[in-house]
C-alpha cells in the first residue's frame, strides 16, 4: 500500500478501524484476507463490491498478486529462507 506509515503497516490487520485506509483500501485488505484464508470460499459479495471500483482485468491482477505473495511466503517458509534486513532509509 502506498502512503501507509510503518506504524500503520504494523496494524494493517485491524483494517476496519484503520485511520490511514480509505474504503477501497479496506476492501482490498478484506479481499486479500479472504483469498489467503478462504480461497475456495471467497464470497460473491466481495467480488460485487470489488467490481464497483476495479475492472475485471484489475480484479484478476489483484488476485494474481495476492496469491503470488502467498506462494512466495509458503516457499520461503518451507525452505526456511532467511528474510533479508530491510534497507536503511537515507538520512
Amino acid at each position: 500500500m502506498q502512503g501507509v506509515s510503518e506504524a500503520g503497516a504494523e496494524r494493517l490487520l485491524d483494517y476496519t478501524n484503520h485511520p490511514e485506509l480509505d474504503d477501497v483500501d479496506k476492501l482490498v485488505v478484506e479481499y486479500s484476507t479472504a483469498v489467503t484464508n478462504n480461497g475456495s470460499r471467497t464470497r460473491d459479495e466481495i467480488f460485487t463490491r470489488l467490481c464497483r471500483h476495479f475492472s475485471e482485468p484489475q480484479v484478476v491482477e489483484l488476485t494474481w498478486r495476492i496469491t503470488l505473495c502467498g506462494a512466495f511466503n509458503r516457499f520461503n517458509d518451507i525452505l526456511q529462507v532467511e528474510v533479508a534486513e530491510p534497507p536503511i532509509a537515507a538520512e
